[in-house]
């Protein structure tokens, strides 16, 4: 058992390492503005000419300044503080590159019978190395930290804002509902969290996302089977509006009676390009193995703030 699951390990390990290695190289180029001497047919002739030579020559030395001066374009838009977008459906899935974000967040069990009496505390962050590559860690907690999660990794584009790879080392400790449905603390575990970030924006105010969560490979048992799906919308610029869902089987056994579907809606306020405020109000499972789904629920509230250039 013990060389079959080394050899396992190895294989995942090298997966991670390929597919990562692609996201960080895949789109590294940039595309540069095609400069006005590449549309000239002569590079001087014919049709300079009949503007006079001291006109025509002026055109060209302009041509050259702006030509040095001109930056790159890259497939980020060239994004920075400034011209970050407000809107977060605009917003790229992988952040620009030398901005980065942090997440503070603070949250308490609204669940039936035991509203208030916990809280959880959450710190979150991303930085972008490129374009179409960031650095992701964070710490998040709930119901007195009986529930929490440190974990850190990468997430690089592989088709630029529409699907990226995504990888981060994780140690947690899970909570799960008894028999009367009473939320309780597990054990403490690691592994490797796995997604695939898409996103497809059918109309300017809507968006489909889906699988920020696709498999974990734990340490101490086998791969879980975690797809997240959800739709995106911005009725208005500054403001967002999203509801996801994460289908868990643990094991991938899809008979196993611990089938969990959590779900979480979450509203976000924009006033500018620097700042957001939301809530998240969350179920921790659509299918518990008794009682009613909204009897469990979590609420956060938070704020992002972005720096760099």
């Amino acid at each position: 058992m013990l060389p079959s699951l080394s050899r396992a390990w190895r294989l995942g390990l090298l997966l991670l390492l390929a597919v990562g290695y692609v996201a960080w190289h895949g789109q590294e180029k940039a595309v540069y503005a095609s400069t006005a001497s590449d549309d000239d047919d002569g590079g001087g002739g014919g049709d300079d000419d009949d503007d006079g030579g001291a006109k025509s020559g002026g055109d060209d030395d302009d041509d050259d300044g702006a030509d040095k001066e001109q930056p790159a374009v890259t497939a980020g838009g060239l994004y920075t503080m400034k011209t970050f977008p407000i809107r977060e459906l605009d917003r790229p899935l992988t952040i620009t590159r030398q901005i980065g974000q942090l997440r503070l967040g603070l949250g308490t069990d609204v669940s039936a019978g035991t509203a208030f009496e916990s809280v959880g505390v959450s710190l979150e962050g991303i930085y972008g190395l490129q374009d179409n590559f960031m650095l992701l860690g964070g710490f998040t907690s709930a119901y007195n930290f009986d529930q929490f999660a440190v974990y850190g990794g990468f997430e690089g584009a592989l088709a630029y804002d529409l699907i990226d790879f995504r990888a981060a080392l994780r140690v947690s400790r899970s909570l799960g509902v008894d028999s009367m449905g009473i939320p309780t603390a597990g054990a403490i575990s690691g592994g490797i969290d796995i997604g695939f970030p898409f996103r497809y924006v059918a109309k300017p105010e809507i968006a489909i996302v889906a699988l920020n969560t696709l498999m974990s490979i734990d340490f101490d048992s086998k791969p879980d089977l975690r797809p997240s799906i959800g739709i995106a919308t911005n009725p208005i610029p500054p403001v967002s509006l999203v509801v996801f869902a994460t289908l868990v089987i643990p094991d991938f056994n899809t008979d196993a009676d611990n089938l969990q579907i959590p779900a979480t809606a979450r509203i976000q306020f924009s006033p500018n390009q620097k700042f957001d405020i939301g809530g998240e109000f969350t179920f921790l499972n659509l299918k518990p193995p008794s009682g009613n789904f909204i009897d469990n629920r979590f609420l956060t509230f938070y704020i992002q703030s972005r720096f760099g250039k």
